[in-house]
């Protein structure tokens, strides 16, 4: 089965990645570069995000149209798209499996910047950068990258801060970096999250989660095994266990998010049980409650 099946495709080809002017790169592609090309004449309009010099609203069209919109004189220069893939053993949870899920959006990201004209390129982790996909530029390169994804398997434990590290080192170029993970894991994420932020890179946090995670459903004396380390812990599980265990997971949720925030980035949350569309502009869309 493809990670992007047709049905996903059709989705992806109606939606778009915006990226801020300041993460872009020098190569030719469909976003505009924050460095002014001499002798270029006006080319187009575009929606003002905030963060935009006001100096280059055009405030004619905005007396016209009601909206906020930036004149573009600028040369189009690629934006580079990293896409870290959590591939710890917590990912392997879930019905269907979050691993799945977190594939399909990580392609989808590729995809859609391929689509735009971008240098994308996905980027499995764990304890460390592991060996990332072919980037993708064109549609000849989907297919590399799918194989590459299908054969991605879930297992071992995380380091995330690790893993941007080792991304400023083989990646120094700054760009949309978008991170996919269940963020099972209690410490690392909001720190990493901010020093993406610091490189330079505008932050996407895809936060894919299952029941599993939010509501265990455990009665009794059990016996559980962490999926990342293989440590194990015996236990009696009772209702005060569980309600002090969901607070603990929003509120190491509400940390990432504002982490996320505070970098300058977006946030989501995805169900694995969402459908397949809703998943997808939910992802594109980000940073909601």
């Amino acid at each position: 089965m493809r990670v992007l099946d047709a049905t996903a495709r059709r989705i992806l080809d109606r939606l778009q990645l915006s990226v801020r002017p300041g993460s872009t790169a020098t190569r030719q592609g469909g976003h505009r570069s924050p460095v002014l090309a001499s002798g270029v004449e006006f080319a187009d309009h575009r929606p003002y995000v905030p963060g935009d010099d006001f100096r280059r609203i055009d405030w004619r069209a905005f007396s016209r149209h009601g909206q906020l919109v930036m004149r573009q004189f600028e040369e189009e220069r690629d934006a580079r798209v990293y896409v870290l893939l959590d591939l710890s053993g917590s990912m392997s949870r879930g019905a269907p499996p979050k691993i799945e899920i977190a594939k399909r959006i990580a392609a989808a990201f590729a995809y859609v910047g391929m689509k735009q004209f971008d240098r994308a390129v996905v980027i499995p982790f764990g304890e460390d950068l592991e060996r990332e996909a072919r980037p993708l530029r064109a549609p000849s390169d989907l297919p590399d990258v799918d194989a590459f994804l299908a054969n991605a398997t879930a297992g071992g434990p995380t380091a995330f801060p690790q893993a941007v590290r080792s991304l400023a080192t083989r990646f120094p170029q700054r760009g949309l970096a978008v991170v996919v993970s269940d963020l099972m894991t209690a410490k690392g994420f909001p720190e990493g999250f901010r020093t993406l932020g610091a490189l330079g890179h505008e932050v996407r946090v895809v936060s894919v989660r299952c029941k599993e995670d939010d509501a265990p459903d455990f009665q009794g004396e059990i016996e559980l095994h962490d999926a990342e380390s293989g440590q194990k812990l015996r236990l009696r599980v009772s209702r005060d266990l569980l309600d002090a265990y969901a607070k603990e997971i929003k509120a190491h949720r509400e940390g990432c998010r504002d982490a996320t925030r505070r970098a300058g980035g977006r946030f989501v949350d995805l169900d694995v049980a969402m459908p397949i569309e809703q998943m997808l502009r939910t992802a594109f869309r980000g940073d909601e409650k």
